[in-house]
């Protein structure tokens, strides 16, 4: 098999400084969002076994959408929904993607290094060789920066409605901003929340979706609140209680969510590519950045449409040019890095569930009393990171069969249960000892994997 392996990469050395012995990807793709999705979908019909890294929040910004009603062809769809199609469609023509998150790239020289880390295990790292590149790796949301906005978060300050909106279904929440993100969760959570005031800094709203301001002021559970600061963040041990207002106070709300722009996620590129002042990727020539065989698409290049349907003509613009470029290249490198495959192939784990899925509180309750200390996930079926974390889930209950249970509560259909534990954001695990109480208290898919990894190694 590696003589067959060497043959094919033979070829390759003149235009590649790199060692026989390694698997050169015809293509990768950094980021799981429209863009990126896109061009997955382009290159594995073309045959190009592209992987794609979808890192630590697959679906990027699209799959926080509550409503897309501008997507050609779908009159209204949820922004989960559309990124889950987008996803299934590029693993059924061919397209790796992997549940990784890149940490470093060198575009000094072909083929392209790049390094990552697991998501449900940040110590677990690989070094992958690329031919191309797509980075797709969208934008970040801006925070606020006062006091206890930290100390709250996933304690009732959150930045994705759809994601912890449910949680607060007839309570008093806020939102800080003016723009376009901001007028839409407002309105999204006018249909959850008993009452919402919308914080802005400025004596006007920036967003320009017109529909959508007018159905905003028209809406009777909303009000606007202009040339308003948000100081601090104020609460208790149950979460948050308010907010303090410049020269008005304290404001009582249950949850607050902010919705106050974005930074590109260009970080891991500084030194590597072209980027303009404000950190987005400067392109040369169609989607190409300053390094040939480098691709760029959506929010990481584009500050100004940011819509998921130039995204993903970006992505489809990229995935082409790659394969005009590679024309030449590509059938020794998907054959190579076809076998290559075949020999790292692990055999697939087709055991039984292991996370016990609870459906009543009676059940809850006796798992509390079998005596078996209880790692709990408390998660929502449109929530992105639950999702991702729950692979991580099921492998450690197997590792961990015999000295922990893990159970899962679906928060949609169990809320006394959510309400009984005070979850405020997802997913959170629980870590309930033998008498029935919480020891720990992980929210986020970085606490949850930190946890797990510590149940592992204690329990050698």
């Amino acid at each position: 098999m590696r003589c067959k392996i060497f043959t094919l990469f033979a070829l390759l050395l003149s235009s590649f400084s790199l060692s026989a012995e390694e698997a050169v990807i015809p293509s990768v793709v950094i980021g799981g969002g429209v863009g990126g999705g896109t061009s997955a979908i382009y290159l594995a019909r073309a045959h190009f076994q592209p992987i794609v890294f979808e890192g630590a929040k697959p679906g990027g910004a699209l799959a926080q959408s509550e409503d897309v009603e501008n997507w050609p062809g779908i009159l209204k769809i949820r922004g989960a929904e559309l990124m889950e199609q987008i996803r299934s469609q590029a693993i059924a023509v061919g397209a790796d993607i992997r549940e990784e998150e890149v940490v470093s790239v060198d575009f000094s020289q072909r083929p392209f290094k790049i390094v990552t880390r697991k998501v449900d295990n940040p110590a677990e790292m690989k070094t992958y060789y690329a031919a191309s590149c797509v980075i797709a790796t969208g934008s970040k949301p801006n925070y606020l920066g006062v006091k206890g906005e930290e100390k709250y978060w996933g304690e009732g300050v959150s930045n994705c409605a759809i994601c912890d909106g449910s949680l607060y279904r007839n309570k008093h929440v806020g939102i800080v901003g003016g723009g376009d993100s901001a007028v839409l969760e407002a309105l999204y959570l006018s249909n959850i929340a008993k009452k919402v005031d919308l914080f802005v800094r400025k004596d006007f709203l920036r967003a320009t979706d017109e529909a959508r301001k007018k159905a905003l002021l028209e809406q009777p559970n909303i009000e606007i609140h202009f040339n308003t600061e948000v100081e601090e963040v104020v609460g208790n041990d149950e979460g948050v209680t308010g907010v303090v207002l410049k020269d008005l106070g304290v404001f009582p709300l249950d949850g607050l969510f902010l919705a106050i722009g974005s930074t590109p996620n260009t970080v891991l590129f500084q030194g590597q590519l072209d980027l303009d002042p404000s950190g987005y990727i400067v392109l040369k020539e169609g989607q190409e950045t300053s390094v040939p065989f480098v691709y760029a698409v959506g929010d990481a290049v584009d500050a100004l449409d940011r819509q998921a349907v130039t995204a993903a003509g970006a992505g489809a613009r990229a995935a082409l040019a790659i394969q005009s470029k590679l024309s030449a290249q590509a059938p020794a490198l998907i054959a190579a890095y076809r076998e290559q495959k075949a020999m790292e192939k692990a055999i697939a784990d087709n055991g039984s569930a292991a996370v016990i899925e609870i459906s009543s509180v009676a059940q809850f309750e006796n798992e509390l009393k079998s005596g078996s200390p209880l790692v709990v996930d408390f998660y929502a079926t449109w929530c992105g990171p639950c999702k991702r974390i729950a692979p991580a889930l099921e492998s450690s209950a197997k590792e961990l069969s015999g000295k922990y249970k893990f159970l899962k509560v679906n928060v949609d259909t169990m809320q006394e249960l959510m309400k009984n534990y005070r979850i405020r954001a997802m997913p959170t695990v629980l870590l309930i000892n033998e008498q029935g109480g919480v020891e720990e208290k992980k929210v986020g898919e970085q606490e949850i994997s930190e946890l797990l990894s510590h149940l592992k190694a204690d329990s050698k």
